[in-house]
């Protein structure tokens, strides 16, 4: 009588490496844009501050500053900028200025899609005087790469 052999034949040791081929298939994917994600929440912290010093500039002389210099951030855009931010720009063409400002990504390969485009907020004033909201949009599909509400069509108008 012959002894039992243990161990795994070819056809099953194939069909794990097929499932694993799958999952790495689906899972690659999901991880790349896991990390663009990450990289744009980074930026995106820089976004706070420029808001509340835009609103502070609103509440203190009722009109939105005419570009960067008035606002007080570095008078050239590329002057403000992080790692994964090239420039940040308050707009000056809309008369009278309306305070949209937008922010351009890095040509990075790490950035995906977002690379080298802008991104930009749009401020919205209540008719009150009290509170104000921000609109945010990029021109052309970036699918889920950015927050849910900066998925908005481009609104340049004031």
């Amino acid at each position: 009588m012959r002894e039992r052999e243990f161990g795994f034949s070819l056809i099953e040791l194939m069909i794990v490496v097929a499932i694993m081929g799958i999952l790495v298939a689906i899972a690659l994917p999901q991880y790349q844009n896991y990390q663009i994600r990450s990289k744009v929440t980074e930026a995106l912290s820089i976004v706070g501050g420029v808001k509340r010093t835009l609103e502070v500039y609103y509440g203190d002389h009722n009109e939105w500053p005419l570009d960067n210099e008035g606002a007080g951030f570095p008078r050239r855009p590329r002057d403000f900028s992080s790692t994964y931010i090239k420039a940040v720009k308050v707009s000056t063409r809309d008369a009278p200025p309306c305070g949209i400002f937008a922010l351009r990504f890095r040509n990075d390969q790490g950035l995906g899609a977002l690379g080298n485009k802008w991104l930009w907020w749009k401020p919205t004033v209540s008719t009150d005087g009290g509170s104000i909201s921000w609109y945010c949009g990029m021109r052309g599909a970036v699918g889920p790469l950015l927050p849910k509400e900066c998925r908005n069509p481009r609104q340049r108008d004031c």
